[in-house]
């Protein structure tokens, strides 16, 4: 194991290169190189790079992380991951605490975010809806009906289905034999 130490490249936090690396770890994988995130920015970086924890983070600030329900909900995706960290290595609490630190790069789309930064930043600053935000809510066209009872009240609900509706069923009857159905 290597005893060279270095600075996180965000937080400045002292962080050790390490040679003993996991090749199947597909997240928060340690550094072999003299530079990098510490434990707790490469956390941050994840979660902000990752879709949805991204976009939630951005709708409910960073306090959630301190739950401990979603801490162990991290713990599993690790897990999953083969991570190299372990979760007794993360301090929640710095995460917090360092939420607006500045990363050395912005968020860009990929496979796993299609946010971009600026997205993020609209969520964050209420400009743009996230994550299970509906828009207004539009008066009830059947009166708190839950039950439709015909083609007109299709129609309140989506203009023209209950005509199409009708019209199919008028031609699926059309088309039947008398032997159809019947045994």
């Amino acid at each position: 194991m290597s005893d060279v130490t270095v600075h996180c490249q965000r937080c400045e936090a002292r962080c050790k290169v390490d040679d003993l690396r996991n090749p199947d770890a597909k997240m928060l994988r340690r550094s072999k190189e003299s530079w990098g995130l510490c434990i707790n920015c490469a956390v941050h970086d994840w979660l902000r790079n990752t879709y949805p924890p991204n976009i939630l983070l951005a709708q409910s600030g960073p306090k959630i992380l301190l739950y401990p329900h979603i801490q162990q909900q991290f713990t599993d995706i690790m897990r999953v991951a083969c991570a190299d960290a372990r979760p007794a290595e993360i301090n929640w609490n710095i995460i917090v605490e360092n939420w607006e630190l500045p990363f050395p790069q912005k968020i860009k789309p990929s496979a796993s975010n299609p946010c971009s930064q600026l997205e993020l930043d609209e969520i964050a600053s209420g400009k743009r809806p996230g994550l299970g935000c509906l828009g207004p809510v539009t008066p009830d066209p059947l009166g708190g009906k839950t039950t439709i009872t015909s083609f007109e009240e299709l129609n309140l609900l989506e203009p023209g289905m209950g005509d199409e509706l009708k019209r199919t069923l008028d031609r699926t009857k059309n088309t039947r034999s008398p032997d159809d159905g019947q045994k």
